[in-house]
């Protein structure tokens, strides 16, 4: 059987001390483990699905364009309606200066309002960029973004008037 030698005392305050600052110490660390963890997999999976968003714009963006030119030589109501309404719910409802503009100039476009298909795909390819650099910010590491958050590039796209078009 195992005795503990006579002269030997425990302080039990610095006993609970010690025991209390690794525990402490563990918690803190798994809880950054687990943020780090969590955020990793938030960024995978927005960005992908962003990705995802981006290809499916830039698609609906050329089906936009052979419409527009098909719709010119012979009228097609149901495709123009139909390619509205994936715009429409493929951009924010409740930005009503950008994204609003864009589905605007869309419904000139096929009004006969206007021809200018260029103005209709660079306001698309702004609407892109902007989202590119959103996720690129995103997933720039902590300890980089305060040394990167007042760049000019930085300032450039978060800047209101970005995504403005003129015409």
């Amino acid at each position: 059987m195992f005795s503990l030698p006579s002269d030997l005392t425990i302080d039990l305050t610095s006993l609970l001390a010690g025991v209390s600052l690794t525990a402490i110490g563990g918690w803190i660390a798994s809880f950054i483990a687990l943020r780090k963890d969590e955020r990793a997999v938030q960024l995978e999976q927005v960005t992908k699905e962003r990705a995802k968003w981006r290809d499916n714009m830039r698609k609906l963006c050329e089906e936009i364009a052979a419409a527009h030119f098909e719709n010119k030589a012979k009228p097609i109501p149901g495709k123009v309606a139909s390619l509205r309404a994936r715009l429409a719910t493929s951009i924010n409802p409740k930005d009503t200066t950008d994204d609003g503009a864009i589905l605007a100039h869309y419904d000139r476009l096929f009004s006969a309002e206007t021809d200018d298909l260029k103005v209709f795909a660079h306001r698309i390819a702004l609407l892109l960029k902007h989202d590119w650099e959103r996720v690129k910010w995103e997933c720039t590491p902590l300890y980089i973004k305060p040394f990167k958050r007042y760049s000019k590039k930085q300032r450039e796209w978060r800047q209101k008037n970005y995504r403005a078009v003129d015409g």
